[in-house]
């Protein structure tokens, strides 16, 4: 048994040898930024090359020559998705990635080959790339008041596609509690609670951000004027100039004294009628003035030929007859503008080597909010930056002549595109 086991590790030795690679080092970057895979080299090792491998890329990436007798290096940048990207920093010859993409993410390693050995030295690691987070979205998804307590219940959404966001509340007590994995706070409150502050924190391995605070009143008091500033409640999406309804659900078999609808002060009160038919007591006046309706003959409320000021929180306040308790949902509307189609413009372009190096923009005049842009094709090496509006590429012949950029909002999308030859031809 000894015997075999010491003829084991023998193997193992001549298997993995003194160049093997230990476990890989993490290293961090973010999306769009720059990012250094460290080198570290044992003082007076005569290094003759080193080579730099990507798992997804066949082949070397780049390659360093170093001359003896301490002439310049010679640094070699294979013709991949990395080209233009990649640089040696430092006396240890790290290797520096610039303009991280997604597609960057993944395993790596350095063979590092010396003049008097033929042993090649080995060392991994496993880049993680990450965007910065931008301030979460608090929104108050149900707002429900009985037997004098008020159950609040809070949601925190940070919009991320490189995930690993961890979340956290302030301030937390004993009438609070986190669940999903951090993202949900519920909150219970009685009369003689004061009215608190609640703020969403979201933390990733590059970034972190805070809400806004959100404010958390008592027992779910009465109607009221809502904060502009809050996002609360279920999203409606609504286009300029068409109708949109706040959807209003009442338990089955609760008798209603009234609804009240409230959006930056009081927008519409609505009772039972003739046969228990809701219909409109108040709300005739004002900037919603002939354009409330009550569709399919429940208490939700549609807003006709929309415009962008409407946008906002809205809450519908519930009064019961039976049982005697108040119920409160609330709504973010937001109202959109059909999109034009957008304007490419050529920012910069520079010849070299029989390639052309283009930065192209896309723009729009009146472009609102929530505006997403896309560009195709992307092809190796292209660079999208600004929020998605500028798309730095290198073109040369025989790759495809145009680039098409892509823009859309919730409503609507439109799309332009420019020929690259044209502006490459010199």
């Amino acid at each position: 048994m000894g015997i075999f086991l010491l003829w084991s590790l023998f193997l193992l030795g001549l298997l993995t040898g003194p160049g093997a690679s230990r476990a890989p080092m993490v290293v961090t970057g973010t999306l769009g930024g720059s990012v250094t895979l460290p080198l570290k080299l044992k003082d007076g090792q005569q290094v003759e090359s080193i080579s730099w491998v990507c798992r997804s890329v066949p082949g070397a990436i780049a390659t360093v020559t170093l001359v003896e007798g301490g002439g310049p290096d010679t640094f070699h940048q294979a013709e991949s998705r990395y080209w233009g990207r990649l640089s040696v920093v430092g006396p240890e010859r790290s290797l520096q990635i610039s303009h991280l993409s997604w597609a960057d993410a993944g395993s790596y390693r350095v063979h590092i080959n010396l003049r008097s050995s033929r042993v090649t030295h080995t060392r991994e690691y496993s880049l993680h790339v990450y965007e910065r987070l931008a301030q979460p979205r608090v929104t108050v998804s149900t707002r429900i008041s009985g037997n004098g307590h008020c159950l609040i219940i809070l949601t925190c959404v940070a919009e991320s596609r490189g995930g690993a966001v961890t979340y956290s509340w302030t301030p937390l007590g004993p009438q609070t509690a986190v669940s999903h994995g951090g993202s949900v706070l519920s909150v219970t409150l009685r009369p003689r609670d004061s009215t608190l502050n609640f703020t969403c924190m979201v933390k990733n391995p590059v970034s972190n951000s805070s809400s806004l605070p959100i404010l958390v009143p008592p027992s779910c008091t009465g109607p009221g004027i809502l904060s502009g500033e809050e996002s609360v409640g279920e999203t409606v999406i609504g286009t300029l100039g068409k109708s949109a309804t706040l959807p209003l659900e009442v338990p089955v078999g609760q008798e209603v004294e009234k609804v009240t609808w409230s959006s930056r002060g009081l927008v519409a009160i609505l009772r039972p009628g003739p046969a228990g038919e809701p219909i409109l007591v108040a709300g005739t006046q004002g900037p919603y003035n002939h354009r409330l309706s009550i569709p399919r003959h429940n208490y939700s409320l549609q807003i006709s030929s929309l415009r962008l000021q409407d946008s906002g929180p809205y809450q519908a306040w519930i009064t019961l007859h039976s049982p005697p308790i108040n119920i409160t949902k609330d709504f973010i509307l937001h109202v959109y503008e059909r999109l034009q189609e957008p304007k490419i413009t050529v920012s910069s372009q520079i010849m070299k080597d029989g390639t052309c190096f283009i930065t192209l923009i896309c723009s729009l005049d009146q472009p609102g909010e929530d505006v997403q842009y896309s560009w195709d094709p992307r092809g190796q090496g292209a660079i999208v930056s600004h929020g998605g509006t500028t798309l730095s590429v290198s073109w040369r012949f025989g790759v495809s002549d145009n680039y098409h950029c892509t823009v859309k909002n919730p409503i609507s999308q439109s799309s332009s595109s420019i020929p690259v030859r044209p502006l490459c031809s010199a």
